[in-house]
């Protein structure tokens, strides 16, 4: 194997391989052309010279046609070919042969024997032809063999049989004899066979004529009940029930039974004449209609019209093939069957066919078998080094293409075939217009040098296909991937870059054309076919859809569900699908992408404000101790009394910001404890109404409270729930118009309870209530009131970390506040363990 691999690049050891398996072909192919010509012509079981004699004899045949072309032609051409090809031959005036003298010259019409062969042949020896010439000029062997062998038979006088068509340019009745013709070149040919089918109460029976050329009638062959007529198209006319039943029984009469003979015409003045037959068939080929056929009366046409004889039929085509006998002329040519051929007589055949006689047993000898299988060895072994070896060249690593494996697959494959074609027609030209006869040997020498280079082309593209298949993916080295990928790309591009619904307009449109081409242009069987695996196909693309569709819903369905995490596996989703998943999967990344960013930034912003508000609080408690402090000295400086007012309020306003910040801030990232607690609604409402009461009215504001009758209780954390409504409630006090109502209302469902807040605002307010709840948003623009607006953020913060919600309606000046919770259902042990909202 190692030595085998070293020399794989070599181009000697290559080449060498290339000439024995040329050489191995050529004679497999020979050795088995003999074994094929021995075993079809049954040549193993004779001897050379019973081989060579029989050629000789088939050669003798003819050249006895030559010579009697030479005969009528008069060519010296002929006679001088016949001279060359060493042919003896005489062309007998008689075919008495007792009477031939042989030896006679005047005997024959023509001969090219000397006097002296004359007088040397012996009549046994003589191998006799007997040749036709019809009238056409076309000559034909009718027998031959040696003298002596024939029989009295073969001098009878010659003829044959010509066929002859006629067409059939309608088919006529004769109401005289009741016998249907074809009518063909002025003449009559009575129908051989004729089907008419009969309804008799409910039972069809079919009654098959012959025609008798004897009785020159119709005799009823068989006559069977069927259920269905196979040739009728269209039902015939029924006979006439209501009848009497006598009438018909008389029209079956008429008809007949098996092996008599009837008569047609007897029917014409029945219910049953030939205007009511319905459908008949004709020589079980040709169906007519009973009212379709040309009424004749035969009484008043000549008697020499009627064909009266066999001979004629009529064939699938609907036309009349007539027999017609011809007379041929004979003639009898003697010959010599040669046992030997000078040397000099190489364009013979006696000598041509000869040579491949003795070519035959010399290859078919002791050793054919022998012979035959070390050239499939050396075939199979040079080829298949030649295949391991292909692509490999010394010095280089890897495979190495050479000008021949760099042309596309296809062109290179069309081109081999074209020039293999043209070789193999030239080769059959030349043989034809050399006379392969004459010139055997020089047609086989030629032959086989188009063979071997023919083999050669075959082997070189074997080779270079062993080259491609090594390199891999030899199918894009041609024309037609090239196409069919520019196709494919340009189908994807037209795909991608129309809408889905066009898409699906344009598969149905090809899909509705194809269905069209083949129910205008195939059978019914195949229409079944076609629609069957149509509907086996579509049944499948639509599952795979529907699968793929519904993989898309439970997709969105996480994603709706907050499970950004969720991935589709679009590997095996097709067209739509795949672009569908691919986007809801980048979708979901992206929504992660910005939650993470978001949490990121509310961190970033809780841990600045915090850390800020812990650096601005320190000297901010300094400053509000030490305003404190001067507050408690006496001070005899109007001014200075005054800005100290003034450092007291603003450092105490910075403090709230501050302190708001930090809560705004801790409720938005829930970094503060909830302690839910079992709470009752109703003390809220309560507590709410004693704790702003002055402040209401000091705001010139009325305040309407409505509560239900039943206890409600709530779970959270009472403490954020008063934090809630105190933010509320300064906001009422601080923007609601002067001398307007404010409403409260509590009100409770089976699962959940909502506390109302209601005021005018005293500011137009051009906001919408998200917008309200954002941070650092007013309603009052002009900022001409206290607050910095962290009050509702804050609110709708705390309310959402005790599991509740927040709504705020702007409608006109109407600012409405609702607060949701979820309602605690559970009975009470006793009223002590309800909590204090204010704690």
């Amino acid at each position: 194997m190692f030595k085998v691999k070293k020399i794989r690049g070599s181009l000697l050891a290559k080449l060498i391989a290339r000439i024995l398996f040329i050489i191995s072909v050529i004679s497999c192919v020979l050795l088995g052309i003999c074994f094929l010509i021995g075993m079809s012509e049954n040549l193993t079981d004779k001897s050379r010279h019973e081989v060579l004699k029989s050629v000789y004899e088939n050669i003798n045949a003819r050249y006895s046609m030559e010579a009697i072309n030479h005969l009528n032609v008069g060519n010296g051409y002929y006679a001088e070919y016949l001279e060359e090809s060493y042919f003896k031959y005489g062309i007998l005036k008689s075919d008495n042969f007792e009477k031939i003298d042989f030896h006679d010259r005047n005997s024959y019409q023509e001969t090219n024997m000397t006097d002296d062969e004359l007088a040397a042949v012996e009549p046994e020896q003589l191998y006799l032809c007997k040749i036709l010439e019809d009238s056409e000029g076309f000559l034909h062997y009718m027998e031959r063999g040696y003298y002596g062998s024939y029989t009295d038979d073969v001098f009878d006088e010659d003829s044959a049989v010509q066929l002859t068509h006629y067409y059939a340019d309608k088919i006529c009745y004769d109401v005289a004899k009741g016998i249907i013709y074809y009518h063909a070149e002025d003449s009559y040919y009575p129908v051989q066979s004729v089907s008419i089918a009969y309804k008799t109460q409910d039972t069809w029976m079919v009654y098959y004529y012959i025609y008798d050329f004897t009785k020159k009638a119709y005799r009823l062959e068989r006559k069977n009940p069927v259920e269905k007529i196979p040739w009728m198209e269209e039902p015939i006319a029924e006979s006439s029930v209501s009848e009497e039943i006598e009438d018909t029984k008389s029209l079956e009469k008429i008809l007949g039974e098996s092996g008599s003979f009837v008569n047609l015409a007897d029917l014409n003045n029945t219910a049953f004449s030939c205007n009511d037959w319905g459908t008949i068939l004709l020589d079980d080929i040709r169906s007519i209609r009973g009212d379709e056929l040309t009424i004749i009366d035969s009484n008043s046409l000549p008697d020499n019209l009627f064909i009266d004889k066999p001979g004629y039929y009529l064939n699938e085509n609907f036309t009349l093939v007539v027999e017609e006998e011809i007379s041929l002329k004979s003639y009898w040519v003697a010959s010599i069957v040669p046992d030997f051929v000078p040397i000099d007589m190489i364009n013979g055949r006696y000598s041509q066919q000869g040579w491949i006689v003795q070519f035959y047993f010399d290859m078919t000898d002791e050793n054919f078998y022998q012979r035959f299988g070390l050239s499939i060895f050396v075939m199979i072994l040079s080829f298949g080094f030649l295949v391991y070896a292909a692509g490999h060249r010394r010095g280089e690593e890897g495979i190495v293409c050479t000008l021949f494996d760099r042309i596309p697959i296809d062109v290179f494959s069309i081109a081999i075939f074209i020039i293999e074609i043209i070789l193999a027609f030239m080769g059959i030209y030349t043989v034809k217009e050399a006379e392969l006869p004459r010139y055997m040997l020089v047609c086989i020498e030629f032959m086989g040098v188009i063979g071997i280079i023919m083999t050669v082309l075959a082997l070189e593209y074997i080779l270079s296909l062993c080259v491609r298949l090594k390199i891999g993916k030899w199918w894009r080295n041609s024309i037609c991937y090239r196409v069919y990928n520019w196709c494919r790309n340009c189908f994807a591009y037209l795909l991608k870059n129309i809408s889905l619904l066009w898409k699906t307009i344009f598969i149905l449109g090809i899909l509705s054309f194809i269905e069209s081409f083949i129910l205008i242009n195939f059978s019914r069987d195949t229409i079944y076919g076609f629609w069957f695996v149509e509907k086996l196909i579509l049944c499948v693309v639509l599952f795979t859809l529907a699968v793929q569709l519904y993989t898309l819903q439970k997709a969105s369905q996480n994603m709706a569900e907050g499970n950004l995490s969720y991935k589709i596996d679009t590997g095996k989703m097709v067209w739509e699908c795949r672009k569908h998943g691919e986007n809801l999967n980048r979708i979901s990344e992206g929504m992660s992408r910005a939650v993470d960013e978001r949490m990121k930034s509310e961190r970033l912003k809780t841990e600045l404000i915090t850390n800020v508000s812990h650096d601005i609080k320190t000297p901010l408690t300094s400053i509000i101790n030490y305003v404190d402090l001067l507050s408690k000295e006496e001070l005899h400086n109007d001014k200075a009394t005054e800005y100290l007012e003034v450092l007291d309020r603003q450092s105490s306003k910075l403090k709230k910001l501050i302190e708001d910040l930090v809560e705004a801030s801790k409720a938005s990232s829930g970094n503060m404890t909830v302690v839910s607690q079992q709470l009752e609604a109703g003390v809220f409402v309560t507590q709410t109404v004693g704790e702003f009461e002055e402040k209401l009215k000091a705001a010139g504001l009325e305040l309407i409270v409505s509560k239900p009758e039943e206890t409600v209780y709530i779970m959270a954390d009472g403490r954020h729930v008063w934090r809630v409504i105190d933010n509320l409630m300064n906001n009422i006090c601080k923007y609601a118009q002067s001398g307007s109502r404010v409403y409260i209302n509590l009100e409770a469902t089976s699962i959940c309870v909502s506390i109302t807040f209601r005021n005018i605002s005293s500011f137009p307010l051009n906001i919408s209530g998200e917008e309200l709840m954002e941070r650092f948003v007013r309603g009052d623009k002009s900022r001409s009131t206290e607050g910095h607006g962290l009050g509702l953020s804050i609110a709708q913060s705390l309310m959402k970390l005790n599991g509740g919600d927040m709504k705020i309606v702007v409608d006109g000046d109407l600012f409405k506040v609702i607060l949701i919770f979820n309602r605690y259902l559970q009975d009470l042990p006793d009223e002590g363990a309800v909590a204090d909202a204010s704690d």
